[in-house]
């Protein structure tokens, strides 16, 4: 029913928000099936049968080779890795090239938000499209939040008959924290975090969401933000609002450029203690006692952590718990992974690490190159956008989060070069714009010969000539 543009992007955000978390089925020698490996698939398929709208490929060769690096690096993990790791009481079974040839299958799934974000996404509407989109399906969401807030966090369990994770983890100050159909509490939050920042993007380029004013709606889903009580993604939304409303677009891509540059050298800069993380905690003991402590053992576990994966830095350790640390008497797992950082690093060393987050901050740097001066809507979607992945990139230090959805964005902003090439010095805002374009050009380098007049019979009026 919607154009295909529109169908990719509100398939991968529903099945994302609605679809159950926690559960997969885990058939041998195939990628798993969760939420996200359905959402993906089942986009692509209907995507190509509803036929892909082809654009100008993506030229830069380092996003093939980052995306070939990425699907096979646990194969080359495996290599190394093809033994039982001996504990304590036990052994952990070896990562063995069938279970590197699984996890590479599963890597292709989870870029394939990607590869439709590059062909489908490329114009200046869908991009414009895509930042509406996210604002709007908060406010949707915001109401079986509103609902968890007051009653507590049900609904996974009411629809699907179980809870993703401990209820405990959704009591926080006096109240509960909202999960829905989401994994945890920290992932709605950031959802609601980069929900009110496209609505603050929106107010700055002054377009109209769901028929409400922006400025109305970024400061609904901001109140929203406030009840999911996390002090990280609230923080986010609080540093962005600014930096949008009173800057430049292309400052926003420049600034989230640098970010993501840090994040990809993240474990050599943590590892030689530049990133002064155990400040942090002493700082966390003005805001919550309690924050500080989580802090504090988070940054220790994720030092022990760090020692282990130095010790194969360029392939990792591989799965099934190879790069977790245990207790050198009894044996007991004794390592807390929350931050995705660690666990790819831990898991699949430099090259599994580089290859993701390497491609992440490709997209930004290719929408960077993509944007001038001026404050038009294309340029301040492409800049939104990349403020969007950066969120969801410093948000991956501590904690897990990788969606459909970054991808997705990801794969637009890859193809955001592209398209002003293809334009020349003007500025194309769609495939319809594109055409003509291309028409006009192949018209002025064709030559006219000029049309010869039959013979005939001439009719003359006071006006015309026949």
């Amino acid at each position: 029913m919607l154009p295909v543009e529109a169908a990719a992007i509100w398939s991968l955000l529903a099945g994302y928000l609605l679809l159950p978390s926690g559960t997969q089925v885990d058939l041998p020698l195939l990628p798993p099936i969760d939420k996200a490996s359905i959402a993906a698939v089942s986009a692509l398929l209907l995507c190509w049968l509803k036929g892909f709208r082809s654009g100008p490929k993506i030229r830069s060769p380092w996003a093939y080779l980052l995306v070939a690096a990425f699907v096979l690096s646990p194969i080359l993990t495996s290599l190394e890795n093809s033994y039982e790791l001996q504990i304590p009481g036990g052994s952990i079974p070896g990562f063995y090239p069938l279970d590197g040839l699984k996890y590479a299958g599963r890597n292709l799934i989870e870029i394939i938000p990607l590869y439709i974000g590059a062909r489908l996404l490329w114009t200046d509407e869908s991009k414009i499209l895509l930042l509406k989109c996210v604002p709007v399906a908060a406010l949707f969401y915001s109401l079986p939040m509103l609902l968890e807030v007051r009653l507590s966090p049900q609904l996974h369990a009411w629809v699907y008959g179980y809870y993703p994770q401990s209820f405990n983890m959704t009591v926080r100050n006096g109240g509960f924290r909202p999960v829905v159909f989401l994994t945890n509490g920290l992932q709605v939050a950031l959802f609601a975090s980069m929900a009110t920042i496209a609505a603050v993007i929106a107010v700055r380029a002054k377009w109209r969401i769901f028929n409400f004013s922006a400025a109305a709606v970024s400061s609904y889903l901001g109140f929203i933000l406030i009840l999911c009580k996390s002090l990280g993604s609230a923080l986010y939304a609080a540093v962005l609002t600014p930096l949008v409303l009173f800057t430049r677009p292309r400052l926003w891509a420049r600034i989230a450029c640098v970010v993501m540059c840090l994040i990809c050298a993240y474990p050599m800069l943590r590892w030689h203690g530049i990133i002064p993380v155990h400040h942090l905690s002493e700082v966390a003991t003005t805001v919550s006692l309690d924050r500080s402590e989580s802090l504090k053992t988070r940054v220790q576990n994720e030092d022990q952590l760090l020692a282990k994966a130095n010790e194969k830095p360029m392939l990792g350790w591989g799965a099934w718990g190879r790069n977790r640390v245990y207790d050198r008497y009894t044996g007991r797992d004794i390592s807390l992974t929350d931050g995705r950082w660690i666990i790819q690093y831990g898991t699949f060393g430099w090259l599994g690490y580089l290859s993701l987050f390497g491609l992440l901050t490709l997209a930004a740097f290719r929408a960077a190159r993509s944007l001038s001066d001026q404050i038009t809507p294309a340029n301040i979607a492409v800049g939104g956008l990349s403020l969007l992945l950066a969120t969801n990139m410093i948000d991956l230090l501590p904690n897990s989060s990788l969606s459909p959805i970054t991808f997705l964005i990801a794969g637009s902003m890859l193809s955001a070069t592209r398209v002003r090439r293809a334009a020349g010095p003007g500025l194309v805002r769609g495939r319809a714009e594109l055409v003509r374009s291309a028409e006009s050009e192949q018209r002025a380098i064709t030559p006219q010969i000029p049309k010869t007049r039959r013979p005939g019979i001439a009719f003359k009026t006071e006006n015309t000539d026949f």
